[in-house]
Parts: C-alpha cells; sequence; structure tokens
C-alpha cells in the first residue's frame, strides 16, 4: 500500500477513537527499545465465551513478557493478512484521545479499554491500526490491535477483572472520554470468543451516543502476553467485525515470539 493508504487506515482508526472516545492515551514504552504504542496500564479484554473455559488458564511457567522491542517484531506488518490493511500507530497518533473513567466501579475495567488507566499496567504495549474494505473512496470496517506483555500473574488477573466487568455491565454504565464528553455504553453483550491462545473473550460494547455505534471486542491471552483487537463500522453498525483472519494471524506471531522467548 501507498503512503496515502496507510495514512488513511490510520486516520480511519485515529477517526473512530476520537468520535467514540475509544482506546487512547499513552507514553513511551518500557522494555529495551521504544515502540509505537504507549505504556499502559491494562485491562485487557473480557467476554463470556472463553477459548478453555470461564476459568482463567494459568500461565506456562516458562513463558516470558517479552520486550517492547519483541512486541514490535510479534505485531502484525502489512500484506500479512489478506484484504485487511495494517499500519503501525506511533505515541503521538496513540495518545491523542486522552483517556476514558466511568463512576461505575465495576466496569472500570472495560471503561479502561477506551483510555489509558489500565491495572495492571503493562511492561510494554505496541499498536496497530487496521481496515478492510478500503478503497479511494471509502473505509468499510476499522480498529485497533494492542499487544501487550505482563509482570507474573498480572495477564490473567487482566482477563478476569475484564470476564467480570462484562457480567457486572450487561446494562451499560455512564463514560466520559479523554476530553470529558459523554461516552456512555447502552449495554455490554458477551460473544462467542475464538479458540486461541491461553484463553479468549469476545463481547460488544453498543454506543449510547447519536452514532449508535457496535463496537466489537476480542481479547486473546498467550501466556504473559494479551491481545486487544476492536472493530467497528460507523457507517453500518450491524457490520462492526474483527477480521478472524487478522486475529489467528496475530495470535499465531505472537505465540510463537512467546515461545521463542521461554526457549
Amino acid at each position: 500500500m501507498n503512503d496515502s493508504g496507510a495514512k488513511r487506515t490510520v486516520g480511519a482508526a485515529i477517526a473512530v477513537v476520537a468520535a467514540l472516545g475509544l482506546m487512547t492515551g499513552c507514553g513511551s514504552d518500557s522494555g529495551d527499545g521504544k515502540a509505537d504504542g504507549a505504556k499502559q496500564a491494562g485491562s485487557a479484554g473480557q467476554g463470556d465465551g472463553a477459548s478453555r473455559g470461564d476459568k482463567a488458564a494459568s500461565s506456562d511457567p516458562a513463558a516470558k513478557p517479552l520486550s517492547a522491542s519483541a512486541l514490535q517484531r510479534a505485531a502484525l506488518t502489512n500484506g500479512e493478512v489478506k484484504g485487511v490493511e495494517v499500519q503501525k500507530m506511533t505515541d503521538k497518533e496513540v495518545s491523542e484521545g486522552g483517556s476514558a473513567k466511568t463512576g461505575k466501579a465495576a466496569c472500570r475495567p472495560m471503561a479502561a479499554l477506551m483510555g489509558s488507566r489500565y491495572d495492571p499496567v503493562p511492561k510494554a504495549s505496541v499498536h496497530r491500526a487496521y481496515a478492510t474494505g478500503l478503497t479511494k473512496a471509502k473505509v468499510g470496517g476499522t480498529g485497533l490491535i494492542r499487544i501487550s506483555s505482563y509482570g507474573p500473574g498480572d495477564a490473567e488477573r487482566t482477563v478476569k477483572d475484564l470476564r467480570e466487568a462484562v457480567t457486572a455491565c450487561r446494562g451499560g454504565f455512564p463514560a466520559e472520554d479523554g476530553s470529558g464528553g459523554k461516552a456512555d455504553v447502552k449495554k455490554v453483550t458477551p460473544l462467542d470468543a475464538p479458540k486461541a491462545g491461553d484463553e479468549a473473550l469476545s463481547f460488544s460494547l453498543h454506543d449510547a451516543g447519536k452514532e449508535k455505534a457496535v463496537i466489537k471486542f476480542t481479547v486473546v491471552r498467550t501466556g504473559p502476553q494479551v491481545m486487544v483487537f476492536f472493530g467497528v463500522n460507523i457507517a453500518d453498525p450491524a457490520k462492526s467485525e474483527i477480521p478472524a483472519a487478522l486475529v489467528d494471524a496475530q495470535v499465531a506471531k505472537v505465540a510463537k515470539a512467546t515461545k521463542g522467548a521461554a526457549s
């Protein structure tokens, strides 16, 4: 893809992030190199579906958290998934929207997916934007990928906290975006999760604002690494999707990197 297409891919994702108060905010990553995403404290995704049961699986004790530079190498690049444009996001691009928040304590792990105040804090994170149906005239679907590495037990806790939030917040919750504007969620719907990683969760957030967007999340944990995917189609909320091939390809790369780090 040429530079113009790359800018449109990232631009489309950022526009959605700004419009919906989604996953933004950061700083530079820790690790042995500076990454494109921000260091984020991080609850990754939750949902009722889990690839290996509802109880969080424990990490292989030999698995190690990947450094920022290792996460960079494990992140997808453009051309690896047919029909999906993938581009790196810079620190500035990721941080433009600020941090979302909610006063409903049980829903804070989920609100964190729309901001940058994660607990527990990842050791390092990188980000990618993606787009489907990208032509000169339009963008079909768009979204972001965040890949984070965690200290002992924190990846499992991230998934557990979000799983509990999905159950507690099905009726929706009030939220503010990074600028203090309303970013309320009308409802949360658990979805079938892919059979991937050590555990996987999927769910959708239904925007209570005028956009009436449906934002789909899939979260996959592989050892101490957590991948968060979100997908949205502003033009047609019913078509909001996260391409399965995108998830499969990214999980495979992270699994390979995680295995290599343990050997």
